[in-house]
């Protein structure tokens, strides 16, 4: 369906449209289940039909104002969440990073004058739909409450010190070990990162030094790192590694850090947040394999 909305010299009428649109969604719904409690993951279908996708604020600013849209309780849709009460709120827009790409939820608070809900993780619905988890502290937060959204910038900021890291880390392991280095998978938190990548043996200590000592090299020239917004066939044609598992939409983030004679050290389609500088990862070093 997305297919035939982009191409403008095709045509539908409403009825066929609506048919192929719950064809699209009884597709989806069938592909989701068997990925976990079926019961439970149903219910994002239905709010998802009925609001628009999350807006992420999360790239240029740290708190942000919004509106509850959505409040759940044990799993159902609820008018109201009170005080002690565990739940999920969902708002029109936030800066809290929901979990992917290996990158961890962002952690923080949800706040007006009624009531202080604390978030505790953040997860990613049918890819655009950011849900807040946490519990309510103090007061009740009701649909339609106007917002205040902070989230923990420590924690924030540590984390994506190590994912703008396991950027020069990847670059960096195919520089030693070979251009067949490719990205598994990743954990990226705010005290470590993990980084899973192929590869046929174990990483000699001679080899985990050349490493360390390319990524370090990085971090002290301390140059900006460059954000780019292009079509994936774009960013590719201009060198830009895309990620084992992630799903690319029609307009990816391209990452472009690190300097090499003048040339950008590593160059990535990725979706989650990096520092400005790379300066300002700090010491980077390997503890286990």
């Amino acid at each position: 369906t997305e297919d035939i909305l982009r191409n403008k010299s095709m045509s539908i009428d409403t009825e066929k449209f609506q048919s192929l649109m719950k064809e699209s969604r009884e597709l989806a719904k069938k592909n989701w289940k068997g990925s976990g409690d079926a019961a439970v993951e149903d219910i994002w279908f239905g709010i998802r039909d009925k609001l628009s996708s999350t807006e992420f604020l999360g790239y240029e600013t740290n708190q942000a104002e919004g509106i509850v849209l959505s409040l759940l309780k044990e799993s159902k849709e609820v008018k109201e969440l009170k005080s002690n009460d565990e739940g999920m709120i969902i708002t029109n827009q936030t800066p809290f990073y929901g979990e992917s790409g290996g990158q961890v939820g962002d952690t923080g608070e949800i706040v007006n004058s009624d009531f202080k809900f604390k978030v505790k993780d953040v997860q990613k619905k049918l890819g655009d739909l950011f849900v807040h988890y946490g519990k309510v502290l103090s007061g009740s937060v009701k649909l339609q409450d106007n917002v205040e959204m902070k989230i923990d910038e420590d924690r924030r900021n540590n984390t994506r010190a190590y994912h703008s890291a396991t950027h020069l880390l990847h670059e960096s392991l195919r520089r030693v070990l070979g251009t067949h280095v490719t990205q598994k998978g990743s954990l990226v938190e705010s005290s470590r990162l993990r980084f899973d990548f192929s590869h046929m043996k174990s990483i000699s200590n001679e080899d985990v030094e050349k490493i360390e000592t390319y990524v370090n090299s990085m971090v002290a020239k301390k140059t900006d790192v460059r954000t780019r917004l292009m079509t994936p066939n774009e960013a590719v044609e201009n060198g830009a590694l895309a990620l084992f598992g992630e799903k690319y939409g029609d307009e990816v983030r391209v990452l472009s850090m690190g300097d090499e004679k003048g040339k950008y050290f590593s160059t990535e389609l990725c979706g989650g947040t990096h520092v400005k500088n790379t300066g300002d990862i700090g010491k980077f070093k390997i503890i286990s394999q």
